[in-house]
Order: C-alpha cells, then sequence, then structure tokens
C-alpha cells in the first residue's frame, strides 16, 4: 500500500457519514408525520364533506311480532290486613271474562299465564272454518295472561287486540270493571283521580320477560307544580316473568289528582292501575286505569252519556288555557273553561251530562293529557265509574268484547270536515256478520247498540282512511243491572298499523380520531 491512499479513502468515509445523517433525518421526519396523524385533527375545512350526504342512510323499520298483558280479575288490597271478620272487605262473588283476537295477515297469536311456565303453558288462537279473525275466549280469574302475535306482514289492518271485564253483585267491588290489554313499553304514563280518603289506586307492573328489571316511579298531584315525595319510595324491582305492585294512594295520599310516570331500566314492562272506591262499607266502584298516549292540544273522550257524574282531569308540560265541550249528534257545547300549571293536575267538575251528550272533548292551547271518570248511582248508596283514556284515532283499529257484556259504540269525530267510516263486526267464531258505513258531520258524535247489528257481534273494526274519529264501547253487564246495581265500564279501540320506527346511519369523518 502507498502512502497516498488513506488520503483517497478520506472523501469516501466523509460522504457515508452524510448518508448515515440524512437517513436519520428522514426517519425523524417520517415518525413526525405518523406521530401527528395519529394524534392532531385535521381542520374541518380540509374534510372533504362531499361523500358524507351521499352515504347517510335511512329506512323504517316496522315489527311483525306483537305482545300485550292482561291483567287479572279485579281485587282488593290487602283484604285480611286490618279489622275483624265482621268488617272485613270482601271481593264477593267476583268473576271475569277475557277474549283475544288476531286480525288480517296473521302467522300465529298465542295466550300464556305470566309465569315461569309463560313459554310452554299456552293456548293458541284459531279460526273457524269460513272464519275472519283468530280468536280465543277465557278467563283471567286465576291470574294475568301475555298474548303473543306473529305477523306475516305489518300493514293497515293487520294486528292484534285483547280485553278483559270483571263484575261483581256482592261484596265491595260490585259493578263492572274492563280493560284493554296493555303493550309492554320502556316507559308508561298514568292520569288517576283522586287519592282521598277510600280511594286505593293500585299500580301493577308486570315483566313478560326473561330478565328481571327496575323501575322508577315520578307523580305529580293538585296542590303545586313540584314532584311528590312518594311515601313508599320510587324504585321497585320487577322479576322475569313476574308481577310487583305499589299501592299509589297511600304513597300520594290527599290529592284531587295524580300525574304519573314510570320507566324500566332494563326491559319493557306492561302496568295498569286498579282504582277502588269506598265510603265506609258501602262499595262505591272500581275499575282499570290504563296507560295514556301522548300529549295533545285536542283529546277526545267518547262514552259520556246522560245523567253520568262526570269529571275531567288534564295535565301539561306549560302553563295553557282549556276549554272543555259536551259532544253530541248536534256538535259541541261549552262545560267548562279554565287554565292548566305546569305539572300540576287540573280537575274539572262537569257535573251530570245533559241529554244528547255522546262524549267530551277538552281543548287545550298547550299540549295536554286528559281523561274522564263517568259514575251512576245504584240502590242504598252503592255506585259504579268507568274511567275513560282519550281516544287515538288510527287508519284501522278494533275492539274486542269478552263474553257476558253488552256494549254501546261511540265513534266521535273532532275534524273540522264530515267523516266516513266502515264499520266491520265479527262474532264468537271470527266470522264476519256485518258490515256499514257511518258518516259522522264535523265536531260531533253518534252511538250505535252492539245488538242492533247484525249476529251475536263480538269484535268490532273500524277502517278510517283519514285518520279523524276516535271511538270505543261503554259496557254492561245483565247481572249487575238484574241485581239493581250500577255497573258501568269502558273499552277504547286498539290500532291495527304498523308499529315503525325510523333507524338512521350516516357517516361522519369529523369522529375519526
Amino acid at each position: 500500500m502507498s502512502a497516498d491512499e488513506p488520503r483517497k479513502s478520506l472523501p469516501r468515509a466523509r460522504g457515508r457519514a452524510w448518508r448515515v445523517v440524512l437517513g436519520l433525518i428522514s426517519m425523524l421526519v417520517i415518525v413526525a408525520v405518523f406521530a401527528a396523524a395519529l394524534f392532531l385533527r385535521p381542520f374541518a375545512s380540509l374534510v372533504d364533506r362531499a361523500a358524507v350526504g351521499s352515504s347517510a342512510v335511512t329506512n323504517e323499520v316496522s315489527t311483525e311480532q306483537l305482545q300485550a298483558y292482561c291483567p287479572s280479575r279485579m281485587d282488593l288490597v290487602d283484604t285480611e290486613a286490618y279489622g275483624d271478620s265482621e268488617f272485613q272487605v270482601s271481593t264477593g262473588n267476583v268473576a271475569s271474562s277475557a277474549r283475544y283476537a288476531a286480525f288480517g295477515s296473521v302467522y300465529r297469536a298465542q295466550v300464556s299465564p305470566l309465569g315461569p311456565d309463560y313459554a310452554t303453558d299456552s293456548e293458541t288462537l284459531a279460526d273457524q272454518e269460513d272464519g275472519d279473525v283468530l280468536t280465543l275466549a277465557g278467563d283471567v280469574d286465576d291470574g294475568a295472561r301475555v298474548m303473543d302475535t306473529r305477523l306475516l306482514a305489518s300493514e293497515n289492518g293487520t294486528g292484534s287486540a285483547a280485553s278483559v271485564v270483571s263484575w261483581a253483585t256482592e261484596g265491595d267491588i260490585q259493578g263492572l270493571s274492563a280493560s284493554t290489554c296493555v303493550v309492554p313499553s320502556l316507559e308508561h304514563a298514568f292520569l288517576l283521580t283522586d287519592t282521598q280518603s277510600g280511594v286505593t289506586q293500585q299500580l301493577i307492573v308486570a315483566n313478560p320477560t326473561d330478565r328481571a328489571t327496575a323501575i322508577t316511579i315520578q307523580a305529580w298531584g293538585t296542590a303545586d307544580g313540584e314532584r311528590l315525595a312518594l311515601s313508599t319510595g320510587n324504585t321497585m324491582t320487577v322479576d322475569a316473568y313476574g308481577e310487583a305492585s305499589v299501592d299509589l294512594g297511600a304513597a300520594a295520599s290527599g290529592q284531587d289528582g295524580v300525574y304519573v310516570t314510570l320507566s324500566s331500566d332494563e326491559t319493557p314492562v306492561a302496568a295498569v292501575v286498579r282504582t277502588v272506591r269506598m265510603d265506609g262499607l258501602t262499595a262505591r266502584g272500581s275499575d282499570y286505569a290504563l296507560p295514556v298516549d301522548a300529549a295533545s292540544r285536542g283529546a277526545m273522550l267518547p262514552g259520556v252519556r246522560e245523567g253520568d257524574e262526570t269529571a275531567v282531569e288534564v295535565f301539561g308540560e306549560s302553563d295553557g288555557d282549556v276549554t272543555v265541550y259536551w259532544v253530541g249528534e248536534d256538535g259541541l257545547t261549552q262545560a267548562a273553561q279554565g287554565t292548566v300549571s305546569a305539572n300540576r293536575v287540573a280537575v274539572f267538575d262537569l257535573q251530570t251530562a245533559p241529554e244528547g251528550v255522546r262524549g267530551v272533548f277538552v281543548d287545550a292551547s298547550t299540549p295536554v293529557a286528559a281523561g274522564a271518570r263517568i259514575q251512576r248511582s245504584g240502590g242504598d248508596g252503592q255506585a259504579d265509574f268507568a274511567l275513560v283514556r282519550a281516544a287515538e284515532p288510527a287508519a284501522s283499529s278494533a275492539v274486542v268484547l269478552p263474553d257476558g257484556v253488552d256494549g254501546e259504540l261511540t265513534l266521535m269525530n273532532d275534524s273540522s270536515a264530515s267523516a266516513r267510516v266502515t264499520l266491520h263486526a265479527y262474532d264468537a267464531d271470527g266470522v264476519e256478520v256485518d258490515e256499514r258505513t257511518v258518516t259522522l258531520d264535523a265536531r260531533s258524535a253518534q252511538s250505535l247498540a252492539v245488538a242492533d247489528l247484525e249476529g251475536e257481534a263480538r269484535m268490532l273494526t273500524l277502517d278510517d282512511e283519514d285518520a279523524a274519529v276516535g271511538w270505543g264501547v261503554r259496557l254492561s253487564h245483565p247481572d249487575v243491572d238484574d241485581a239493581g246495581l250500577a255497573g258501568i265500564a269502558y273499552l277504547g279501540a286498539t290500532a291495527l298499523t304498523p308499529v315503525r320506527e325510523t333507524v338512521s346511519a350516516r357517516n361522519d369523518q369529523s369522529i375519526v380520531r
């Protein structure tokens, strides 16, 4: 090796060193860019949103599985908890009847007792030869029932309806009570009558699922707009396939009316309130209070008749003006006028309904929930009452009458134009026995006795293309009438329309971190 060779290799060594330095710098730049991409959000103006709108998807879905809870027969709270044997309250000879029906495109419908054997111990609804409706009759003497319906299609005229009635001519719940079967939901609301002395309001919550759930209860009264502090607490637990109850009359006593909400943490539940009134040892009636529908500025309350002692409860979440009207075939007649305060139940005592009345209409300047209590008196101080909730018009709806009761339909049109509807009647075998068209003037009501229809009608459907008419059936029972007792009850219509939900999904680049 010559003396000049080390000098020639020196520039090559320096070149390699610079390449290493540049490589390290490039690696650091790449790592820095990668880190920035992980932890820094781009400016909103740099995000291309043109594709977001086109990638949005909205679907309307409808359920093809229906469920309804049918409460057990009317009962008293703690019949043996107080007093000696001579003065204890008694349910007497109380009896019950129930009917279940499925209309339209139905795959299968069945009824089961609420309990551990719910899934296996069931009866299936069937149609007779030439029948148009799947139907089943029974009673609820030994407990509540759950009706499950599987549909082939979700459309108007397809669905299920069921109801129960309970009656007695002896004991402390003399008279007649009735309830349509309740669809389970995560939330329910009730507008109840007073909780004064002699009145019990037993809230019954049913859980027809295989998972227990906790229930939160809130209540507002007539004294002010503050939420009531319930003496029994505001939570309860309902076991799987079970029921739980609380006496709201004791929990929120001394009110002239109560608005109650309940919400379930885990699963949909169904609920009713057994309302019983007594004056000492004299029966003053009983009925089931059912959940109210969404608040509105106009509430139709069909089924009131001449001579009924009538009171209307109204509840709204904001202050507003309220006018209450009697409704008959000739239109509206003002019955009362007043105001409603936010979160405070207002009670309008309308006294006795005049001649020609077929219902009550509540007109409010703010959305409200409304209900009516109508009462009749019998012999020896006995009385009975019916609780009427606001009717919700639908394109198709049904009322199912259990065996043993008589009924009178009331159709009410609250629109500013005349309405034309078609009524279909079916007998106990599900065979159509009558069809007729009814025309109602604007802001008017008509009645029709079930006995005046052809055949022995037990199931009724109404087709109302404009969804303008609210309706229901006022009930009586021959055993109660023959005993010289007052006995009234009311069944509202159940919608036979698709239960739909709108589900939306869209691409949003801003949520990417």
